[in-house]
């Protein structure tokens, strides 16, 4: 490798470094869900640029009462007590809640 392609490399690992602490996002979705996929590679993307901490919730494993609550608004992003639903959002739309919701800097 030479020393250039090597300085590149590890200023690309420095800017993918994160410093500060991951927000914690959990993502509710079922399985075989398109949308829930598309929501979940989303954050991935997003996790590139910010720490993002996803944890994904399966609506089976939850009570009667919560997946009949959230079974139709699928997926949905919940940060704290703040909730949304991300059917179809493009990247920059959830980073701006993310914002909105003061996790993101």
């Amino acid at each position: 490798m030479l020393r250039g392609d090597l300085r590149r490399a590890l200023a690309l690992v420095r800017r993918r470094t994160h410093r500060a602490a991951p927000v914690a996002v959990r993502l509710l979705e079922k399985a075989d869900c398109g949308l829930c996929g598309e929501a979940h590679r989303a954050l991935r993307r997003i996790g590139l640029e910010r720490p993002l901490e996803i944890t994904r919730v399966d609506l089976a494993s939850l009570d009667d009462a919560t997946r009949d609550r959230y079974l139709l608004r699928i997926p949905v992003l919940v940060v704290r007590e703040q909730e949304l639903d991300a059917a179809g959002l493009e990247d920059a739309a959830i980073e701006r809640w993310l914002r909105g919701v003061g996790e993101l800097r």
